[in-house]
């Protein structure tokens, strides 16, 4: 890992990964397909990883993951974020466990907001272990 903790601008193109965690994914009553809770985009201060940033480094999603067993990982456009009038900030963890990647997504969270952010989410990798619960 290159450690850069220079604090960076996240364009709105940008691709965050969010992690959702085993009791967040839910099967869709619609579709019966698994989606995200809306409880995963509930944070006031939610945090993301800015996958452009990973990919800069050289890394790809499981990054995100490498502590976080069992947990899926989603990924949405800062764009997205930022049309519900959230702010997307670049914060870095200088702490063990270090992040260069971090950042949040800064803002009150209604039903709708964590909704849209949910519907504006796709999946990058679904824990194999909640497929097979389903």
């Amino acid at each position: 890992m290159s450690a850069n903790f220079a604090v960076r601008a996240i364009d709105d193109a940008m691709e965050l990964y969010r992690r959702v965690h085993p009791d967040q994914v839910v099967p869709d009553k619609n579709t019966g397909q698994l989606r995200p809770s809306s409880a995963a985009f509930k944070d006031p201060s939610m945090s993301v990883d800015v996958a452009d940033f990973m990919r800069d480094d050289g890394f790809d999603w499981s990054w995100s993951l490498r502590n976080y067993s069992g947990w899926s990982l989603v990924g949405l456009t800062a764009a997205h974020a930022r049309a519900k009038q959230q702010e997307v900030q670049h914060t870095p963890i200088t702490t063990d466990p270090t992040n260069p990647y971090h950042a949040e997504v800064i803002g009150k969270k209604t039903p709708g907001t964590a909704n849209h952010l949910r519907d504006s989410s796709a999946w990058v990798h679904v824990e194999p272990k909640i497929v097979n619960k389903i």
